[in-house]
Formats: C-alpha cells, structure tokens, sequence
C-alpha cells in the first residue's frame, strides 16, 4: 500500500526540468552494493544531487534510486510515506513536516545561494513595495521559497501576504506568467532567476535561497548506516568536484534544466552565471544554524507549525565527522 501511494504521488510530480524523471533511476549491475533511495527538487541549489545522478557516481557505491521533485512539499510526502531513504530538501518544509512528526535528522549541508522577486523592465514597478494589491507569482503553498517570500521579502517591503494575490506556478512557468501578465512580478531560485534577467527582466528584490541540507530518515539512519555513509562519502566528493572544477558540471546542468543560449551568452555561460550566486558545501558554521532558526521562526509566525521549532534538535551532528565548521 504505501509503495502504491509513492507512485500514485509521483504521476502527479512533474520535474522542473526534462531529463529528471519522477520513475526511478536504478542501477541494477551490482546488487552487492547497498539499495538507498534518493530524492531531490530540480533547482539548482541541489546541483550536487543532480550532478551526481546523472554522471553514475552515486552508481559507484551504492544501488540507488533516485526521484526527481518539482517541489519540497513534493518530496515531503514521499518522505512520509516511507519511501525515500535520503533527501536533498529545505529547512522551511522541514520545519513543517517535523512538527507533524516526521522521523528524519539533518546530517549535511548541502547549499545556499539567492532568490529574487523579478518584474518586466517595461512594467514600471522597482520595488516589492510597489506589489500592494497585486499578482506575485510564487510556488507551492509550504515550500522554501513560499516561507521565504511570506515571512522575509513581503515583511521586509512592509507588507504582508495579504497585502498581495500570491498565485502558484511552477519555476518554469513563472517567468511567462510574469510576460503574459497573469501576474506583476514574480519570485525565482536558480537557475530560473539567472535565465529570466539574461531575458530582460529586471529584479527588484533579493534573499537567501531555502537553505538546502541532507536529510535521512530515522529508519535509514539505523537500518542502513553503511549505505547512508556510501551516499555521504559521493556527497562531499561531489560537493569537492563542484567546487574544483565547476566547469565540468555545467553540461550536465544544461541539459538537465534545458538552458539554451540566450542571445550571445552560451548555454553554458548561463549556467555558470547562476552557479556564481550559489555556494556547495557539505559543512555548517553558525551563521547557518542562525539562518535556519530565523527561517523556521518565519514558519511558527506565519501559522505553518503551531509551535515554535529549535532548528538544532532536528539535527544529528554526529553522523558525519567534521560536519560543523570550527571556529
């Protein structure tokens, strides 16, 4: 029954992007290698998921399979039911689902970057003050982003989320939504923010991405310790690759998010661009704890959770060595 439920919920999830399929992909030549299964919203926060999917290295350790979101919320549910083992998903959702009673810990960083509210350059609006009374176009109602722009951005202009129409979209069609005029302005992670302002837009507002993490469940983390560490060690080998040698992800990032050139700035470029807003790192340091607390007191002020939520005992720092900065 519960496999029944995942897949009844994976018809309905479409990837952000193309070439990432909601159906698993499964390595099935070693079956030696321990079986984890892996989830994971198409952005590019979570680039080191994606990359490590589709170049096979997960493959080198571990028999995987790998789900592709469109959002948190999504994935959150597949979590619930049982049927992912480890995912690359946000602090905001978390912080929700947790309160319900999802048995998972945080072991891992995973990214942080930007988020921005965009607009047409020809609309007349430069702030999100300006939105009052107007269509924002957002995403699905609890994600990251969602958190992010009610609790951060809206307060921030001096408004309130009633003080504006927020619609739901995807990434992908947020931008159009924006062009056709369904909506004054819209709120975009990378690499959609990056691609709409190479097409004209123009920003006007900007905040920090949805902090992105490794969370396991509870039963992997006790029933599949060897896999989890198997997963971890390709994580921060992923994580170090990035870093090093970012070029050689960007292709596989192209054709992941189907980034065409925009007028003469090449795919890849564009790419590029987007990943220079982002930062990969499998550690935390204080300022994130922070930043993960004030996002998860937006969620408790906004009516998500019922209570509020110490972002720390959602954690379990012990799992991977060296996963907090020292001073």
């Amino acid at each position: 029954m519960k496999k029944l439920l995942f897949f009844i919920v994976a018809l309905f999830v479409l990837s952000a992007c193309s070439n990432t399929e909601n159906s698993p992909s499964t390595s099935s030549d070693d079956g030696a290698k321990p079986q984890l299964n892996i989830g994971y919203v198409s952005i590019l926060a979570n680039a080191p998921g994606i990359v490590a999917d589709k170049n096979g290295a997960f493959n080198e350790k571990l028999t995987p399979e790998t789900y592709g979101f469109n959002s948190g919320p999504e994935l959150y549910q597949a979590l619930a039911s049982g049927d992912l083992d480890v995912a690359y998903a946000g602090i905001p959702a978390l912080v929700n689902w947790s309160s319900r009673g999802l048995p998972v810990k945080v072991i891992s960083k995973v990214s942080e970057g930007k988020v921005g509210v965009v607009a047409s350059k020809d609309s007349g609006i430069t702030s999100v003050e300006e939105l009052k009374g107007q269509v924002l176009a957002g995403v699905k109602s609890g994600s990251g982003v969602d958190i992010i722009t009610r609790g951060l951005i809206l307060p921030d202009a001096g408004l309130t989320p009633e003080d504006v129409t927020i619609q739901e979209f995807k990434q992908t069609n947020i931008e159009p939504a924006v062009d056709s005029g369904q909506a004054q302005a819209g709120v975009l992670n990378e690499p959609f923010l990056t691609y709409s302002l190479l097409r004209g837009k123009k920003q006007i507002a900007e905040e920090n991405d949805p902090a992105l993490v490794i969370i396991v469940s509870e039963d992997a983390l006790k029933n599949k310790p060897e896999a989890v560490q198997a997963f971890m060690d390709v994580h921060q080998s992923t994580i170090d690759s990035l870093n090093d040698d970012p070029e050689k992800a960007n292709q596989v990032l192209v054709d992941v998010f189907n980034i065409a050139d925009v007028e003469d700035v090449p795919a890849e470029q564009v790419i590029a661009k987007a990943k220079e807003k982002m930062t990969y790192d499998w550690q935390f340091d204080e300022n994130d704890f922070e930043y993960y607390q004030q996002l998860a007191d937006a969620a408790y002020d906004l009516g998500y959770v019922d209570k509020e939520v110490d972002v720390k005992k959602l954690m379990d720092l012990s799992f991977v060595d060296g996963v907090t900065k020292s001073e």
